[in-house]
């Protein structure tokens, strides 16, 4: 296998890398007796938004069973119809019905009258031909909308069941506020206290975390020019190559493509990456790990554990949202179809990527 198929499939792995950390500074906090009830605060605002995302999501999802059910059921009278018609002109073959056309061939006396049967049975036949043909293709789209149908269905009751969830998690977390809250001197600062901190990571952090997936997103067609400064990064072994890439290198190469990264750090540690950031009085960490998927794709996929705002950890609803907003994943097929991942590792400064040639 060249080592430059190697290399570009380095390459694209590397625009994965999205989560490690190195140092940096940390927000000033609040005392500790207060801080609990921030984080919660905190907590409460997040999954009041997933609540209102599976609200919506369930009505979306509704919306398109009801159409879908709709165009199912014309969809099956339209084939009934069609089967109808598909059973007359494979009935009039085999019962005689269509013997007279080919008796008339046999019986021609003159060129024309040959030309004109020829035609007209061009046209019987043709006309059969697609009678049969859009039956067949009305069943498939009768049993893609059924397949459609059933995974809408399938979809609406895990949201259901996750807005469900939801809502009791919202519950226990305000009745957390509650408890810290009651008999508080301070209950209006606190208050103001926690909608401030709420809007801050509404305004500040969130779109902080968004602006750094889109730098690396904009920085995944400069990475081979990583490879090509480090070649040793590639290593061939029979049909067994690795990748090896160490954070130091990748913090480097980003850094000095897109000024964005000059706040943010990555890490690579004991079977796990953390990714952090800061822009003047907003920190922004995440904590995850690489794993192999085979389905529907082979492809290395980044799982997020956890995310915290200026120290203040988040609920898992927002971890899930942000890997519903970006691809954090590799496919070694979309570089050759011959390339899959096999495993994964991570050491303290260096991630290294087993791949194989599947010919």
């Amino acid at each position: 296998m060249p080592k430059r198929w190697m290399r570009l499939a380095a390459t694209a792995l590397l625009g994965c890398l999205l989560l490690a950390s190195g140092p940096w500074a940390a927000a000033a906090q609040p005392d500790a007796g207060n801080r609990r009830l921030l984080e919660k605060g905190l907590t409460v605002y997040e999954l009041d938004r997933e609540i209102a995302r599976l609200a919506d999501e369930q009505s979306r999802l509704s919306v398109r069973i009801r159409e879908t059910e709709r165009d199912a059921e014309q969809a099956s009278l339209q084939i009934a119809e069609m089967k109808r018609k598909t059973a007359d002109v494979l009935r009039s073959y085999y019962t005689g019905d269509r013997s007279s056309i080919w008796l008339a061939a046999l019986s021609v006396r003159s060129v024309r009258d040959a030309l004109y049967v020829w035609d007209q049975l061009q046209l019987i036949v043709s006309r059969d031909r697609r009678t049969m043909d859009d039956y067949r293709e009305r069943y498939r789209s009768l049993k893609a909308k059924t397949n459609a149908l059933e995974e809408d269905r399938r979809k609406l009751g895990d949201t259901i069941a996750a807005y469900e969830a939801e809502k009791q998690n919202r519950i226990r977390a305000q009745r957390e506020v509650e408890r810290l809250l009651a008999g508080n001197a301070e209950r209006a600062k606190l208050e103001k206290e926690m909608a401030e901190l709420s809007k801050r990571w509404e305004e500040r952090g969130l779109p902080l975390f968004k602006t750094y997936f889109a730098a690396l997103a904009a920085a995944m067609p400069k990475l081979p020019e990583l490879l090509g400064q480090n070649g040793g990064s590639v290593a061939i072994k029979g049909l067994n190559p690795t990748v090896e890439i160490a954070d130091g290198e990748l913090n480097r190469f980003l850094q000095s493509h897109d000024e964005a990264f000059r706040g943010f750090a990555f890490s690579f540690g004991d079977g796990s990456i953390t990714a952090g950031g800061r822009s003047d009085d907003v920190t922004i960490t995440v904590q995850g790990r690489y794993a192999v998927e085979n389905e529907p794709a082979n492809a290395v996929r980044f799982k997020i554990d956890g995310v915290t705002f200026n120290g203040y950890p988040l609920p898992a609803s927002t971890a899930q949202s942000l890997e519903r907003q970006f691809d954090l994943a590799f496919y070694p097929g979309k570089i050759a179809p011959f390339l899959q991942a096999t495993g994964v590792k991570t050491v303290p400064g260096k991630m290294t990527i087993a791949l194989k040639l599947a010919l």
